[in-house]
């Protein structure tokens, strides 16, 4: 393969953008990433004011984007009065603008992709070195290392390949088939990532990566059947293969997304606040109860979602005042609540109804797959991060058969 300038420059871009997923290396290193994407973008930049000035707008999505980082502004201004410091003027949806440029970037560069299918790959390698080993990680300074003491439950034999911990690589794994589905690639070779990125689901043990896995696959064979008219059977051997693995044996299946039936967990967070002492009513409304999944273990989040809420109860138009929400270490482990709770329902609902603005034939099977997944876990809406890079760019810019390396 010849190493030519934009290869290169294909890679480099990859690189910056993996990197932060992995153990130890600074989430910062995205302010350089959309340092490089700016400079890439100038013209852009440029026609965007000159359309600005003559009163048209070039860009509406990157238009609003704007919007909400300054309403956030002005929201982190009119709580002055709560500042701990000059930090606190800052709001994560100041990155949102610079988000959607390195949305822009990458599109129409397959390669970029290509070359995380090659890093996903690589940690899944060295995850099975891993579970050899009977360790979590080979990072034994991470707080969540540990020897396996058993391998009775894929859940407490979960492993972290090069990630801070087993959740961020099982989202990889996700993120990775969604792509594969969304861009054009030589079967033979989609086949191979795809094999090995659902092989790697099970070590990792995601349980909500896997329910969001299976229902991808029943959005795509959904377009396949009913829009595309194109359904093949190959294109879902290696799901109905992982299916049937465990459905063989249903009770086996049943212990490992139950953990043998364990008590749901109500001590993941004590009851102090770390933003405002009296942020969560001594009263409070148990939501997970009235949805009916308060029996359901979910690693904490019953409690963790029913705390964000009932603050959000209390805070409903403005949130936290457009500052994140964290209940001493913890953040929501659901995009939704968590900016819900950050923000309040007004820019919420304006934030929330531009992406769903934007979701059409081509791109709601990849696009409604990561909205579900982030049901579970704090995945979009980050300001900056892997996850909304790739967001992002389904959203805004996919489009099927458009792509080139």
């Amino acid at each position: 393969m010849k190493l030519d300038k934009r290869m290169l420059n294909n890679f480099v871009l990859a690189l910056m953008i993996y990197l932060p997923t992995c153990a130890f290396v600074p989430l910062e290193l995205y302010l350089v990433l959309m340092a490089y994407c700016l400079q890439l973008n100038l013209s852009f930049l440029k026609h965007f004011i000159q359309e600005i000035k003559k009163g048209r707008i070039s860009s509406k999505p990157f238009f609003i984007l704007i919007i909400i980082a300054f309403l956030s502004f002005v929201l982190r201004l009119v709580d002055y009065p709560n500042w701990l410091s000059i930090r606190d003027v800052y709001s994560f949806s100041y990155l949102f603008p610079l988000t959607f440029i390195v949305a822009k970037t990458i599109h129409k560069r397959t390669q970029i992709f290509t070359f995380i299918f090659y890093f996903i790959s690589i940690e899944m390698l060295v995850s099975l070195f891993q579970y050899g080993a009977g360790v979590t990680t080979f990072f034994t300074s991470l707080n969540l290392y540990r020897e396996f003491e058993g391998y009775d439950l894929l859940y407490f034999t979960r492993v972290f390949g090069l990630s801070e911990n087993s959740s961020g690589l099982s989202l990889k794994y996700v993120i990775g088939l969604i792509l594969l589905g969304a861009l054009s690639m030589p079967f033979k070779k989609k086949v191979i990532f795809e094999v090995i990125f659902l092989v790697g689901s099970v070590f990792t043990f995601g349980r909500i990566a896997l329910i969001v896995i299976l229902f991808y696959y029943l959005l795509k064979l959904f377009d396949a059947v009913f829009i595309q008219k194109n359904f093949k059977v190959k294109h879902f051997i290696p799901i109905t293969v992982l299916v049937l693995v465990f459905a063989i044996n249903p009770i086996w299946s049943k212990n490992q997304f139950t953990r043998n039936n364990i008590q749901v967990t109500h001590t993941r967070i004590d009851s102090k606040v770390s933003e405002r002492s009296n942020a969560v009513p001594a009263e409070t409304f148990d939501f997970t109860h009235e949805m009916g999944i308060d029996k359901i273990d979910m690693s904490g989040r019953n409690e963790i979602w029913n705390t964000f809420l009932n603050f959000s109860k209390e805070h409903l138009l403005f949130g936290n005042m457009g500052k994140k929400y964290m209940i001493n270490s913890y953040h929501a482990h659901n995009s939704y609540i968590e900016f819900l709770t950050s923000y309040g329902l007004l820019i919420f609902v304006f934030f929330v109804g531009l992406f769903c603005v934007y979701i059409n034939k081509q791109n709601y099977v990849f696009v409604l797959s990561i909205m579900f997944l982030a049901m579970g876990q704090y995945l979009i809406f980050w300001g900056a991060s892997f996850y909304d890079f790739i967001f992002y760019y389904l959203v805004f810019f996919y489009k099927r058969n458009n792509e080139e390396p």
